[in-house]
Order: structure tokens, then sequence, then C-alpha cells
């Protein structure tokens, strides 16, 4: 597949930031750098990486550019802000809905759905030995995971973000233009996730069920792609239901 990025703009590409969560190779880092380069990709943040030496800008080749202008952050929750669609990654996959957090979709799947829609994605990779904690995986309301042998399903992390890179690449210019849909803003989309939590504290929701039932709500409101016309419908609705609960105080 050819796709001439300087004549036509890549607006996949152009709309993902790929986050790197405590790597710990910078030959990794680089290699990273260098399928981000073979894809379209430019946007690289990191979060408590190593020092970036030698071995890392040897490793990124044409990519160079795309490591000397990362963007480093104190923990995740900074890099991914501004984001409605934050992808975590992990070898580590369930079918129980009882672990919902790991509950994956393929990269293909998963570029199949958001080639199509206009949200801004983050892309999250984790540790070499540990992956994303599940502090983290809370942050998201996606999960990829890249199927493997059972006798050894643990990807590289150069390995597995060219594999998510090059699913992403061959969505190229299958971007959906319909102009008359207006996607949620990033920070109403935050807004709304706040109010949906202070909603859940005004009806005393189980403290021990809250942070599953947090995640669960990112998942929902990812998946339905809210536009900024349903975002106000459903402010308006939790304002109904707040203006009841008032009243019953």
């Amino acid at each position: 597949m050819n796709i001439d990025f300087a004549d036509e703009p890549h607006k996949l590409a152009g709309r993902v930031r790929v986050i790197l969560v405590g790597p710990k190779y910078e030959g990794n880092i680089g290699a990273v750098a260098r399928s981000m380069k073979n894809t379209g990709l430019s946007d690289l943040a990191m979060v408590q990486p190593p020092e970036i030496g030698d071995e890392a800008i040897a490793r990124a080749m044409g990519g160079r550019s795309i490591l000397a202008a990362r963007q480093v952050y104190p923990t995740l929750e900074a890099a991914a802000e501004g984001f409605t669609i934050i992808a975590g990654t992990s070898s580590v996959a369930t079918s129980s809905r009882k672990k919902f957090r790991r509950i994956p979709v393929t990269p293909e799947a998963f570029w199949n759905e958001f080639s199509q829609r206009p949200d801004r994605i983050a892309i999250v990779l984790g540790r070499e030995d540990d992956g994303l904690r599940n502090e983290e995986l809370e942050l998201c309301n996606y999960f990829i995971n890249i199927p493997a042998s059972p006798d050894y399903p643990v990807y590289n992390l150069s390995h597995a973000a060219a594999i998510i890179f090059y699913e992403m690449f061959k969505h190229a210019g299958t971007e959906s233009n319909d102009s008359g849909k207006d996607p949620i803003l990033p920070e109403n989309y935050a807004m709304l996730m706040d109010r949906l939590s202070d909603l859940l504290d005004e009806v005393s929701y189980p403290k021990s069920k809250r942070r599953n039932i947090d995640t669960m709500l990112r998942r929902i409101t990812a998946r339905a792609s809210l536009s900024e016309t349903e975002y106000y419908k459903l402010m308006g609705i939790i304002r109904i239901v707040r203006k009841h609960l008032d009243k019953d105080e």
C-alpha cells in the first residue's frame, strides 16, 4: 500500500499519540521511534523513561527527529490529558466479564473502528517486565491485546508497537469524511466523567465497587463515540436527576 504523506496528510496518524510508560531499555525506545516514522506517526510521549543515549539514537535511524521531539510526563494521566480514547496494551488478556479491565480487542479490530471516528487516540505501552499496572489500566477506556502462541504470548515492546502501528497504517486514507458529526471535545468528555462520578457519590454508590464502575463507565462512553449534541443531552439528564435528588433530601 503506497500512501503519499506529502500530498495528503495522514489524518489518522495526526491524531494519535504514542505513550511509553516506564520503559526500561533505551534501545526499545529508539526502535519504537523508528516504527513510528515508518507509519507516519510523530507524537511520542513517555512517563518516567531512562536516559536517552547512543543506543536509542542508533536504533531510531530515520526516527531520530521523533526521538528528539519526545515529551516526558510524570504520570500517565498527565500524558493522556486531552485524549478521548486511551488504549492500554498488555499480553495478559481474559474473556471473563468479571475481569473487564483486560477484555481485549485485536489491533486490527481497534483500528477498523477508530479509523472511521474523529477521536484523539493515545496508544499506551507498558514496561518491558510487568507492563501496565491495574491503576494505569483503569485510566484506559480500551484494551489492545496482540494474539500470540500460548507457549510464549509476550512480545518485545518495540515489536508489539510495530504491529499496532502497522495495523493503523493499513487504515490510512480510510477515515470517514462525514462533516455532519460533532465529536465530543476532550474537555467535555472529562467533564461528563466528573459529573457521572459526582452523581454516583450523591446516590451513595458502594465504595467497594467504585473503581470498577468508574472504569466501566469510561469504556462504555468511549465505545459510544459521543457527539457534542449527545454530551449536552446527557448533561441535561444528569442535571434533572440531581435536581430531583436535591428535592428528596
